[in-house]
């Protein structure tokens, strides 16, 4: 069965811009998203939040499970929280902290960037995109997989601004089925989907900072690691 909360967490790459210029008269989905990861890379300082709704098929209006969370860029570190679970990108590492099993996952740089919210370009590698609406205020652009068994994504729906380039909301449709429960406690089976909101975030420099700070997680001393004493009793895994 698919790992929901994984799957939007390696996904999140894609939930991300922030401040751009350029004209918005006839330009293709591929320019809009193209556009929107040029003005993320760009950003030097953003802050989001976020909402995350999880519906168990495509058309239902009863949200199954919600979780906020934050999304944050500040002198190239790349941090988000979703629910219990932080993700800080360094320059030449990435730390995952889930404080509910209190686990803590060091990753390489390379492999590091690959989930963390860069470039919608690196995303587009493997979709189609089209403009299938626009309105007064945003970009609505459609991804659909080139191989949906790899992605395990049937479609994305994203909302862009236009002003911005920023996204506003994303809508994330999964293959593989999900594994619940009735009322009766009878499993069932159901094909979810994820929808991602974001809005402004206010910037406190002392917190962001702080957030993005190496020294708040760990020391370097050679070519090792030593996570700060509040990290003391959790399990340590390394990819």
């Amino acid at each position: 069965m698919i790992n929901i909360k994984n799957n939007t967490y390696i996904l999140l790459f894609l939930l991300f811009s922030f401040c751009s210029n350029g004209q918005v008269k006839k330009l293709t989905a591929l320019q809009i998203i193209s556009n929107a990861s040029d003005a993320y890379i760009h950003s030097k300082y953003m802050s989001m939040n976020s909402t995350y709704n999880l519906y168990l098929d495509y058309n239902s209006e009863k949200v199954y499970e919600h979780y906020a969370g934050i999304v944050l860029k500040k002198n190239e570190v790349i941090y988000f929280e979703i629910k219990s679970t932080e993700f800080i990108t360094f320059k030449n590492l990435g730390i995952k902290i889930n404080y509910d099993q209190k686990a803590i996952v060091l990753e390489k740089q390379n492999k590091a960037t690959e989930e963390s919210p860069l470039s919608l370009k690196n995303y587009l590698n493997g979709y189609n995109a089209k403009l299938i609406d626009s309105d007064k205020n945003n970009f609505i652009c459609e991804l659909t997989p080139n191989k949906i068994s790899q992605i395990m994504l049937s479609k994305i729906i994203i909302h862009i601004k236009k002003n911005d380039y920023s996204i506003v909301k994303q809508t994330l449709y999964f293959v593989e089925k999900m594994e619940t429960k009735d009322a009766k406690g009878k499993r069932i089976y159901t094909t979810p989907r994820l929808e991602i909101n974001f809005s402004p975030r206010e910037k406190n420099e002392k917190r962001d900072n702080l957030l993005t700070s190496k020294d708040n997680y760990f020391t370097e001393r050679g070519n090792e690691i030593v996570l700060s004493k509040r990290f003391s009793t959790y399990q340590i895994f390394k990819s």
